[in-house]
């Protein structure tokens, strides 16, 4: 359902003096490019307007190699000690949670105003101090920061168009999970791209051999659990935790949670459509968010995708509460979680 103060956030961006645009932690290519259109917003509202991208952590792999294939070079701060002064106003980004932006986390309490563009379901701190856009009935943040260009009459280049579309591809698997909405958005660029062949090529690139060994251990480290016709597979990897998760999906899973552990701990959780229909379970709502509570930090996201961070406690105390949660609302729903052994 879209929830968007789309004239409060025009009237503060044509106020602003300094803005940061910042997303969550190693940005993938929604995050990316919809921080990269909404800046192009921003130069139409208030071309005096000083922006900076802030993309915590650096950005990911995929997204590092569609800016090779794309010829685009953007320059943005990655570490909180690279910042030069304050920011008046902060637009956040397909961001579900406070945790997702670490240490610019001070940045964001500092700031005047704060904006919202995304499409997870919304924290309580961004509910209670920014100015939203949100929907989290979308599929991508892309798809928002859209309606900023159809509202405002704003005329679309090509290569933002680019970038929207691969947010969105990315972001739904290319549209294996899109939406009637997310079809006419994409079909609407499409008129300015051209044939969506040439977008597709962009994603042809081939895994990482540390992203191939991360996803064959997250099925040597797994532990299995059934919930009726259900299969639920926690395990535990030191990165590309997003990329483990849909790994085990396809061996077979209908939910993974992946595990990782450095100064903090994370998790992320990938689902299928079909488990998440049937039983009614909402992961960034219903788990995650309590999950990231019961870990000391947050969590938060999407029905099928979600993920939460925590400090000073264990990788396997934190797989012992996600079986509690999940344990907990399954049986609302008639559903009872068993071990499988090995």
């Amino acid at each position: 359902m879209l929830e968007c103060e789309i004239e409060k956030i025009v009237q503060i961006l044509a106020k602003a003096r300094r803005i940061a645009l910042i997303t969550h932690k190693n940005a993938d290519p929604d995050a990316f490019f919809s921080a990269y259109a909404f800046n192009k917003i921003i130069s139409y509202i208030n071309s005096k307007a000083e922006t900076t991208f802030i993309f915590p952590e650096s950005i990911s792999s995929l997204t590092r190699k569609l800016l090779e294939n794309l010829s685009l070079t953007i320059s943005y701060i990655k570490k909180y000690d690279e910042l030069r002064g304050k920011y008046d106003t902060i637009a956040i980004l397909d961001t579900g949670s406070p945790e997702q932006l670490g240490e610019f986390m001070s940045l964001v309490e500092e700031a005047e105003k704060i904006l919202l563009i995304d499409h997870h379901y919304t924290h309580k701190y961004f509910r209670e101090r920014a100015v939203l856009c949100v929907d989290s009935e979308a599929k991508s943040t892309a798809e928002i920061v859209y309606l900023f260009f159809e509202k405002l009459g704003i005329d679309i280049d090509r290569e933002v168009a680019v970038g929207l579309l691969a947010a969105i591809l990315y972001d739904t698997r290319q549209f294996s999970i899109a939406r009637p909405k997310t079809l006419r958005i994409s079909a609407n660029l499409l008129e300015v791209v051209g044939e969506l062949r040439e977008i597709l090529k962009l994603f042809r690139t081939s895994m990482d051999i540390s992203e191939k060994i991360a996803r064959l251990k997250a099925a040597m480290r797994m532990n299995l659990y059934r919930a009726n016709n259900f299969l639920i597979a926690i395990s535990d990897v030191g990165a590309y935790e997003a990329s483990a998760a849909r790994a085990l999906l396809d061996l077979g899973a209908d939910v993974a949670f992946i595990v990782s552990e450095d100064d903090t701990v994370r998790v992320s959780v990938r689902a299928k459509e079909g488990f998440v229909k049937q039983t009614g379970i909402h992961f960034g709502r219903d788990i995650m968010a309590k999950l990231g509570e019961a870990l000391g930090g947050t969590g938060g996201g999407h029905d099928v995708a979600a993920g939460a961070e925590g400090r000073n406690v264990s990788k396997d105390y934190a797989k012992g509460k996600i079986i509690e949660i999940l344990s907990e609302k399954l049986k609302e729903k008639g559903y009872k979680i068993t071990m499988l052994k090995p």
